[in-house]
């Protein structure tokens, strides 16, 4: 039997080593193939091979004169030759006692002649090693032979450095990535001493618009620029690391919170000022994440992912840096989950539903329309609020999948109600998206056609952003909708830019007041003027005026004497599933109207 060579003294590290270096995972090396096949040359020997020992097995990282890729650890060479510096040699391998009972001896490749160079980092951990072998004894290598094989060893392991590398180096700007990035945390012997610095230096839809408006090449000799510009505000050593397309990180050394803090303020001041990229000045908006690698025990896949997400919240407050919290990440998370479980939702038949809250017309006491809103009833986390989910589902491609949904059902249940008696319409609300092609103005379309509803009995409502990203194709879609005779509504009102100039212009039929200019018209006199204004001005172009918001008599009495036609509130009702507002239409609301008339009055 083989007698197993024996195990180094520094094996864990050596095996790290082998591992952070990428050398088992590698794919086939021309240039590595190329070295063996000049080194089997230069001996004329049959086999010559480039080794790896790992826990268990020899691999064959490159080789010639063999068709094996690895063999058992027990019974290799190579792992003799791994617990010396020197090159190793075995003449006769039939009569040394540690290899003649080797099957790799008595059976292919019939192993005689063995001469391996150890393949040694520049800190001393010997990786495998660079061999020939001979079915056939030979002399021991002497003199020019033995120097030769150490320079093809030496040779080996420069490129196995350079592919190292070129697995740790960003190409495009020449820093490392976010895998050298982990092997150096995992190296550092007094990480809590340390904390990690993410810069989030744009806004990646800024840098997208960067890209349409001036090119590729443009924003990428700008991420050039803010990495030259990071580099001066840093002490000449810093390594720095690319972990996004506009995030680039490094590893600072602190003995206190208030040493890194001054670092970060540098920073941001500096970044106020704008940076000039082939002479045009671009204003950054950074954000600083900072991470204590000592804090808690994170695992090493969420370092990065936690030190963006506070990076990425410092730069939407505009804080300018923020450390990292728990609380944080665990908003980031569960924004993450509720994305991630709102798709399944959608394709749901339970989950999902609409409640609709009525708008009271002050004149007349009747209900002219009643707003479909959507809600969430999660099957784990239950109720999920709106104002939670919907601004996140705003950032992606699922507000379309949303929007269709209600379409769909506000449809239905507005078809029903006509088909029931009832004189009210149905609102609901779209978004910016909704509006930047005719995917919805055709589904809606094809909704009416399909359920038989008025087109009169439905109202849309869009807010002013929706205007802003392409109000020339956004007034198109509006103009297509409005020409079925369906009611436009402007909606949150007096939040936005409320810009009287390009509104006009718009096929809208309502102008409703957000809650946030109702809710304090008791108390606020600079809110009672505005709304006063704004109400005045919009019965004078010829807009219908609703408040939003009304939830004390005080506020519905001031909206009545104001001038707004209707009324939308707690006060008047709360969102209730359909079945609850057929019974408050048929009851609760004749005592309702009474109350109020009287306060109007």
């Amino acid at each position: 039997m083989a007698n197993s060579a024996p195990i180094p003294l520094n094996e864990a590290s050596r095996l790290s080593r082998i591992s952070h270096m990428g050398l088992l995972d590698s794919a086939a090396d021309d240039v590595l193939d190329h070295i063996v096949e000049m080194v089997a040359h230069y001996f004329e020997a049959p086999v010559a091979l480039v080794s790896i020992i790992s826990e268990h097995r020899q691999w064959f990282r490159a080789g010639t004169g063999l068709d094996e890729r690895e063999t058992p650890r027990e019974i290799s060479f190579c792992a003799y030759s791994i617990l010396s510096h020197d090159i190793f040699q075995v003449p006769d391998a039939l009569h040394d006692k540690r290899f003649k009972d080797n099957p790799m001896v008595a059976g292919e490749p019939y192993i005689r002649f063995y001469a391996g160079v150890p393949l040694v980092t520049a800190d001393g951990l010997a990786l495998g090693t660079l061999c020939i072998i001979d079915s056939k004894p030979r002399a021991p290598l002497e003199g020019r032979d033995m120097s030769m094989l150490e320079m093809y060893g030496q040779l080996v392991m420069k490129r196995l450095n350079n592919l190292r590398n070129s697995n740790y180096v960003d190409q495009p700007t020449g820093l490392f990535n976010r895998l050298r990035l982990e092997e150096d945390i995992m190296a550092l012997t007094d990480r809590d001493n340390y904390a990690l610095v993410a810069l989030d230096m744009v806004d990646p839809l800024f840098l997208d618009s960067i890209v349409r408006a001036l090119g590729y090449s443009f924003s990428q000799e700008l991420v050039k620029c803010m990495i030259d510009s990071c580099r001066e505000q840093l002490p000449p050593d810093t390594a720095l690391y690319k972990v996004s397309p506009t995030r680039i990180a490094l590893l600072t050394r602190h003995a206190a919170p208030e040493q890194a803090e001054q670092l970060f303020r540098k920073l941001i001041k500096h970044f106020q000022r704008p940076l000039v990229c082939r002479n045009i000045p671009i204003q950054m908006d950074v954000g600083i994440g900072v991470l204590p690698l000592g804090l808690g025990k994170h695992d090493e896949r969420d370092w990065i992912r936690l030190v963006v997400s506070a990076a990425d919240e410092a730069r939407g407050k505009a804080t300018g840096w923020r450390w990292y919290e728990p609380h944080l990440d665990f908003a980031q998370q569960r924004a993450f989950l509720l994305l991630a479980s709102l798709a399944d939702a959608v394709r749901s038949p339970d989950q999902l539903s609409l409640a609709f809250q009525p708008r009271l017309e002050v004149s007349t006491g009747r209900v002219v329309t009643v707003e479909a809103l959507l809600r969430w009833q999660h099957p784990v986390l239950g109720p999920i609020s709106p104002a939670e989910f919907i601004p996140l589902a705003e950032k992606t491609a699922l507000i379309r999948s949303l929007s269709l949904w209600v379409l769909r059902h506000a449809v239905q249940q507005a078809r029903t109600w006509q088909q029931q008696g009832y004189a009210f319409k149905v609102a609901m609300n779209v978004s910016a998206i909704d509006l930047a092609n005719s995917q919805f103005s055709d589904a809606l379309f094809e909704q009416l056609a399909i359920s038989g509803l008025d087109p009169g009995r439905f109202e849309l409502e869009f807010t002013e952003s929706a205007l802003c990203a392409n109000p020339e194709i956004t007034r198109q879609q509006l103009e297509r909708l409005r020409a079925l005779n369906i009611d436009i509504a402007i909606d949150d009102f007096g939040t936005g830019y409320s810009n009287w100039t390009y509104l006009r212009q718009l096929p809208a039929t309502t102008v409703k007041l957000d809650k946030s200019l109702v809710e304090n018209l008791d108390a606020n006199e600079k809110d009672r003027r505005l709304v006063e204004a704004i109400v005045d001005l919009a019965r004078r172009l010829g807009y219908r005026v609703v408040a939003e918001g009304a939830e004390t008599e005080d506020v519905y009495e001031i909206l009545c004497q104001l001038g707004c036609h209707e009324v939308q509130g707690y006060l008047i009702a709360r969102p209730m599933p359909p079945g609850a507002l057929e019974h408050w239409m048929n009851g609760e609301r004749t005592a309702k109207v009474r109350e109020l008339r009287a306060l109007g009055h």
